[in-house]
């Protein structure tokens, strides 16, 4: 499984590699180019015209949900079939496997059709990729670029690292954002990367995670944060940085076998009662029926008909430029990020807040913050990894020692278990192949939700740059949930001495069962993390 952040361990590792070594690279010298902006014209085109019909005649724009990995990556798919002048699509990771070349090939498709392809991503995992890239932007109509990236050695990961020895500090903050926009008319947003177990395309275990998408004013204010990235001096041009021994006429003959036998993940329209036919043993068999719409979104979308969207005020939160220039690392502040902006809007509440995050580092001060809202009556809910079920095992050094702090005061936690999830199958809608949790939303009040590409963690506080949505919609926040299932997760409580931390699963009847250490883990993971802990830094978590 590819993880979904680059944390403490394996970077502390590279840079001490790194300074042994006295072979480094350095960026070539910046081209300056013309500015370039999302389209002005969008009104014109299908997907305006499709939009136009379900949205409000006020300021406020339209969203559907999109909690199935499939469903959301065919949205993609059927915004990029209808495109006809634009798509900017911007992720921190665009794998080579069947999920990533399938949406390179219909960019590619579209680009042939003379849609402007504009395609920004980060340089940490494009390692292998770098003739899939170059074939790609080798198309009449596609600039492909890369965030912060690897100038040297990019045969390997360790080579990579190695020639950016004497650079960790730049090479260290990385773009996380996820973004798709279609004709500056419709986008998805949310926590998925373009990658095999991030849309339930994987054979092994999958993650649980969330997009939403996105009609009227909010997407011009995404395609502001695009641009804002893609005319940064931080981004290059991958024909700057990346070498082929192989013609353009070789690359696209190479691109062409490799996508043309891709198998993205497959999508299932659902019937207007919500009874699917003939569904297997680890399938629901009756959806709720405001999910029916978003599961047959991509549906809707390639027969220009849409069901009712939710509508609602919004604002965009992305991180400036100055934060991939180290400022914030620099001053050790949340100045200006998403992460400030999460957290003044937490500090909104007046009855809830609920957080859901697959990395949970917090500060010394946010459980302070967080146990003052308790005592002040506001309940505060978390809902992140277990030991077992996260990818990022090295995450829990951070997030362990404040666990009785936020338990003593009254915040609830539960964590996700990758066996009962997988049991119950409800995460993910058809979740019998998912196993950790990758989603990022917050709930103020149950009725404003927070969706995006931000962990409440050190490096999406001060390294990485991230992107996110405020939405003000009760509809939504009802929505999101009801996707919950707390017989999925274990819920944490201290026992009755007061001094230890219990893990306790419920069955459907009711009957507890409690765990004195982080359940379905073993005495050996357990150690091992214990015995490391004092070597992670956080501040890289």
């Amino acid at each position: 499984m590819i993880t979904a952040c680059w944390r403490a361990l394996p970077a502390a590792l590279a840079l001490a590699l790194s300074l042994l070594m006295s072979a480094c690279s350095s960026l070539p010298p910046r081209v300056p180019e013309q500015p370039v902006s999302a389209i002005a014209d969008f009104s014109a085109t299908p997907l305006s015209a499709i939009t136009q019909k379900v949205l409000p005649t006020d300021t406020r724009s339209g969203f559907q949900l999109l909690p199935y990995g499939p469903t959301s990556f065919a949205t993609r798919m059927a915004m990029a079939k209808l495109a006809t002048r634009s798509l900017d699509v911007q992720y921190y990771l665009l794998a080579a496997d069947n999920t990533g070349r399938a949406l390179m090939r219909e960019l590619r498709d579209a680009a042939l059709r003379g849609v402007r392809v504009r395609l920004l991503v980060d340089d940490l995992y494009t390692t292998g990729e770098d003739d899939l890239l170059l074939a790609l932007a080798s198309y009449p109509n596609v600039q492909v670029r890369l965030f912060n990236p690897f100038p040297g050695g990019r045969g390997s990961d360790v080579t990579r690292f190695i020639s950016s020895g004497l650079d960790f500090d730049r090479i260290n903050r990385r773009m996380h954002n996820k973004l798709f926009v279609a004709d500056n008319a419709a986008a998805v947003a949310g926590g998925r990367n373009m990658a095999d177990e991030y849309v339930m395309n994987a054979a092994g275990s999958n993650f649980v995670d969330m997009d939403v998408f996105a009609a009227g004013p909010v997407v011009r204010e995404l395609s502001n944060e695009f641009d804002h990235y893609w005319n940064s001096e931080v981004v290059y041009p991958v024909g700057q940085i990346a070498r082929s021994t192989l013609t353009p006429a070789q690359l696209q003959q190479n691109f062409e076998a490799l996508t043309a036998t891709a198998k993205p993940p497959e999508a299932f329209r659902i019937p207007l009662d919500g009874k699917i036919l003939n569904a297997s043993a680890n399938e629901p068999s009756v959806v709720p029926l405001d999910m029916v719409p978003m599961l047959n979104l991509p549906f809707e979308l390639a027969e220009h008909q849409l069901s009712p969207l939710l509508w609602a005020n919004a604002r965009v939160l992305f991180d400036p430029l100055t934060k991939t220039e180290g400022l914030n690392e620099r001053e050790n502040s949340i100045k200006g990020t998403v992460t400030e902006g999460v957290i003044r809007w937490f500090e909104t509440s007046r009855s809830s807040i609920k957080m859901v995050s697959p990395y949970f580092v917090p500060s010394d001060a946010a459980v302070a913050n967080l146990a003052r809202a308790q005592a002040e009556g506001i309940s505060v809910s978390l809902v992140t990894n277990s030991l077992a079920s996260t990818d990022e095992p090295w995450v829990y050094v951070g997030y362990w020692p404040h666990i009785h702090e936020l338990l003593k005061s009254g915040v609830t936690i539960y964590e996700l278990s990758p066996t009962l999830s997988v049991r119950r199958g409800k995460y993910g809608i058809f979740g019998h192949r998912t196993g950790a949790l990758h989603m990022k939303n917050g709930i103020v009040d149950q009725k404003q939700v927070f969706l995006g590409s931000m962990n409440l963690d050190p490096r999406s506080a001060r390294l990485n740059t991230e992107l996110g949505v405020i939405i003000d919609s009760p509809e939504m926040a009802r929505q999101l949930l009801s996707f919950a299932d707390a017989g999925s997760s274990y819920r944490l409580r201290l026992d009755a001495t007061g001094r230890n931390v219990e893990w306790v699963e419920e069955d459907e009847d009711g009957k507890e069962t409690a765990y004195d250490v982080p359940p379905e883990t073993s005495a050996w993971q357990r150690f091992k993390l214990r015995l490391i802990a004092p070597f992670i830094p956080q501040s890289q978590l």
